[in-house]
């Protein structure tokens, strides 16, 4: 049973070409450095959350941003679907439980500076609290069909006495059965023939360029493109390792 995520459904949603040959064939797409500094504040978050996490109330970072309090509730997800062969799963950084007792998810977000508003939310990171609204519905749990991002950034000030972050909170809605239907037709896709390239796929287009400069054909499938060289021979021909058009979506994404 394939076993899909939030992020590998994102990648479904950008390119079905992409997605397909990330599963079915393990071949991922090409990466660049990733910051250390998020994931080691994650930690940091984590450790501070879950001191308050038998409290009453919330930890005073987010006190008077949302009512409830922290959930007790596993934060890692999944369920296995009949319907479609497949299994959805995911690990939440936090949850809540709001005071009519429903639980709503809530996402760490770190960023150079506040977003401008919540519109910023509800385009990059709607979908992604739309599965992990599904994943606590599918087990079980009585949801707000809402969820919260958290966010944090730097701020000027007297960096002695410690850095200074803000924190913004956004509350939005979220639509499970969209989180479905896109997983469903993820499902679908992985049991069917090399799919098209996303309209937008820097990497796809990268692949064809790739194809017709060398004049080969893919091992794959026609018209995928040749295998990239190993990654030395590429900086040795002075070629650039990553497509040079990659699709737009925030450097923090699902992190």
């Amino acid at each position: 049973m394939r076993a899909l995520s939030a992020t590998t459904l994102k990648l479904f949603q950008e390119c079905p070409r992409c997605f397909w040959l990330h599963v079915n064939r393990k071949i991922e797409r090409p990466r660049g450095p990733f910051p250390s500094l998020p994931s080691g504040i994650d930690r940091v978050l984590k450790i501070y959350f879950d001191a308050y996490r038998d409290a009453t109330g919330l930890p005073p970072l987010i006190q008077g941003r949302l009512d409830g309090r922290l959930s007790t509730t596993p934060l890692t997800l999944g369920f296995n679907d009949p319907a479609t062969g497949a299994r959805l799963w995911g690990k939440l950084d936090d949850c809540v439980i709001l005071p009519a007792g429903r639980l709503a998810p809530l996402d760490h977000k770190t960023r150079a500076s506040a977003p401008a508003d919540i519109s910023y939310s509800e385009k990059y990171y709607k979908f992604q609290m739309d599965v992990y609204t599904l994943l606590l519905e599918r087990n079980g749990h009585a949801t707000s069909r809402t969820a919260y991002l958290v966010y944090y950034f730097p701020e000027d000030g007297a960096l002695h006495d410690g850095f200074p972050f803000g924190v913004d909170v956004h509350k939005i809605k979220t639509d499970p059965e969209t989180a479905y239907a896109v997983f469903a037709g993820a499902a679908r896709c992985l049991t069917g023939p090399l799919p098209a390239c996303g309209a937008e796929c820097g990497f796809c287009r990268w692949a064809e360029t790739r194809r017709v400069a060398l004049g080969t054909e893919s091992p794959l499938a026609p018209g995928l493109g040749a295998a990239p060289p190993r990654r030395r021979d590429r900086s040795a021909a002075g070629e650039p390792s990553t497509p040079a058009s990659a699709p737009a979506f925030p450097e923090d994404l699902f992190t």
